[in-house]
C-alpha cells in the first residue's frame, strides 16, 4: 500500500515535466511561424507601401472631383486692334499713359517707318483682366480711328482646375514616397523610393509651370494693336515735309556739282575731240574747193 502512494506522486510528476516540455516546442513553433510571417511581410513592404501611395492619392482625387461649376470661372481674354492716327507720335504717348494707368505693360513693342506711306507701331500689350473693359472704352472713345478690331475668350476652367487637381494628389504622393525613405530596410527599396520621388518631382514641377501660365493668361488680357498714320496725309507745315525738301534740295545740288567735276574730268578728252572735229571739218571744205576749182 505504501508503495502504491510513493508511485503516484513520482508519476504525477513525470506526467507534469513531459506536458512541460511539450508547451515548450509549441511555443518554440508558434515562434517561429511568426517570424516567417513577417519577414514575409518585410518583403512585400514596398509592393504594399506603393499600392497603400496609390490608395490614398485615390481618395484624395475622389475628394476632390474637378467641377468648375461650383469654382471661379477661368477666361482667357485676347484682343486685335488696328488704329489710324493723324498724329501718330501724340497717340503712342496717349497709349503709354493711359497703359500705366491701367496697371499694363508692354510685352513687345516695335516701330517701322516708310517715308512714302506709312509710319507703324506694332504693340502686344498686356492688361489686368479686370482693367480690360475699360482699356478698350478708352481706345474706342478716344481721338483715333478704329479700322479693326477682334476680341475672342477662352475658358480654361477645366483645365486650370484639373491641373490644380492632379498637382495636389501629386503632392500627396510626394509627401507619402518621402516618409517611405526612413522606413526602407535595403538599398534596393531605398533608391526605388528615390527615383519615384524624383519623377513625381518632375511632374509637380511641370504641373506647376503649366498652372503658372494658365493663370498668367488668364490675369492678364493679351492685346495686339497696330497703330500707324499714312504719311501721305501729313500737312504741309510738317517736319516730314520740310525734311523732305530739304532732302530734295541738297540732291539737285549734289547732281550739279556732280555733273561740273565730271566736265571738268573731262576737258582732255574734249580738247581731243575737239581738234579732231576741227580738222575734219577742215579735210572735207578743203576737199570741196578742189572739187570745185577743177570743174
Amino acid at each position: 500500500m505504501k508503495k502504491i502512494f510513493l508511485i503516484l506522486p513520482l508519476s504525477m510528476l513525470l506526467f507534469a515535466v513531459g506536458c512541460n516540455r511539450s508547451m515548450e516546442h509549441s511555443e518554440e513553433a508558434l515562434v517561429s511561424e511568426v517570424s516567417t510571417s513577417k519577414q514575409a511581410d518585410y518583403a512585400e513592404a514596398p509592393e504594399v507601401a506603393a499600392a497603400d501611395v496609390a490608395a490614398g492619392a485615390a481618395v484624395d482625387a475622389a475628394a476632390n472631383p474637378v467641377n468648375p461649376v461650383n469654382q471661379q470661372l477661368k477666361i482667357i481674354r485676347r484682343g486685335d486692334l488696328s488704329i489710324e492716327s493723324k498724329d501718330i507720335q501724340a497717340s503712342k504717348k496717349n497709349l503709354d499713359v493711359l497703359l500705366k494707368k491701367m496697371g499694363g505693360y508692354y510685352e513687345q513693342e516695335s516701330s517701322t517707318s516708310n517715308r512714302d506711306e506709312l509710319t507703324t507701331y506694332n504693340l502686344v500689350i498686356r492688361v489686368p483682366s479686370k482693367q480690360l473693359d475699360a482699356f478698350m472704352g478708352n481706345l474706342e472713345n478716344g481721338k483715333d480711328k478704329i479700322t479693326s478690331k477682334s476680341m475672342t475668350s477662352e475658358d480654361v476652367s477645366i483645365q486650370y482646375y484639373d491641373v490644380e487637381s492632379r498637382l495636389k494628389s501629386k503632392r500627396a504622393y510626394l509627401a507619402r514616397y518621402q516618409g517611405m525613405v526612413a522606413s526602407a530596410k535595403s538599398v534596393k527599396d531605398l533608391l526605388e523610393i528615390q527615383e519615384q520621388i524624383r519623377l513625381l518631382q518632375e511632374e509637380i514641377d511641370s504641373s506647376e509651370g503649366l498652372l503658372r501660365n494658365l493663370s498668367g493668361q488668364v490675369d492678364y488680357s493679351s492685346i495686339n494693336i497696330n497703330l500707324f498714320e499714312y504719311n501721305a496725309n501729313l500737312p504741309m507745315g510738317s517736319n516730314s515735309f520740310w525734311s523732305r525738301l530739304k532732302d530734295s534740295f541738297v540732291f539737285g545740288w549734289n547732281l550739279i556739282e556732280t555733273l561740273a567735276l565730271g566736265i571738268v574730268g573731262l576737258w582732255p578728252v574734249l580738247i581731243v575731240v575737239g581738234l579732231a572735229v576741227a580738222l575734219i571739218k577742215k579735210f572735207r571744205k578743203n576737199r570741196k574747193n578742189k572739187f570745185l576749182n577743177k570743174e
